[in-house]
């Protein structure tokens, strides 16, 4: 059974995914609670393959990023996912407005980008996953004086794109409380 917030996003998805089809996936068994899945699919042709964008930065030496060796290439916010099947390119996650961060606070703390937006190599399969780990009371509290949806203040998104055609998967998670 999932956590009273994540029940809540499930049935009120977060406003990042209104420009797509999305369905939940059911809570695996011993599945961690306080999260909710989204399968996504384009909203006009309901195609289910994208190309994912990033504004990517090749880490110097010494890299001070977290995790990323140096020459590695980081893929930084925002995105959008571009449907392979109509081209159409809807934006989907911006650290500096999204999530319980961006939203009540203006930001998050990672880079974004600005400049050199490219897309990910590859055809993907995608999943939106989003963690609540804030009680749903206190997040429509909140919501309410951001005039947002409760599910808007999530803490954490992960967009997980599957490689189709023995393509690299690729994972981008950001903290956002």
């Amino acid at each position: 059974m999932r956590a009273p917030a994540a029940a809540y996003a499930e049935q009120h998805p977060p406003s990042c995914l209104s420009g797509f089809g999305h369905v939940p996936v059911p809570l695996a068994p011993g599945g961690l609670n306080i999260a909710i899945d989204f399968k996504l699919r384009c909203q006009d042709c309901s195609s289910d393959i994208f190309q994912i964008s990033a504004f990517p930065l090749v880490a110097p030496d010494p890299s001070p990023y977290s995790g990323v060796r140096p020459g590695q290439t980081l893929y930084r916010p925002p995105h959008t996912l571009k449907c392979v099947s109509c081209n159409l390119e809807r934006p989907l996650f911006d650290v500096r407005t999204q999530g319980y961060d961006g939203v009540l606070i203006g930001g998050g703390a990672y880079e974004s980008g600005t400049e050199g937006k490219a897309f990910i190599p590859g055809r993907f399969h995608v999943v939106v996953s989003f963690i609540y780990n804030i009680d749903l009371t206190e997040l429509e509290e909140l919501a309410g004086e951001a005039r947002v949806g409760a599910s808007d203040l999530f803490d954490w998104i992960s967009i997980v794109g599957t490689g189709i055609d023995g393509g690299q998967n690729v994972e981008l998670g950001y903290e956002c409380a």
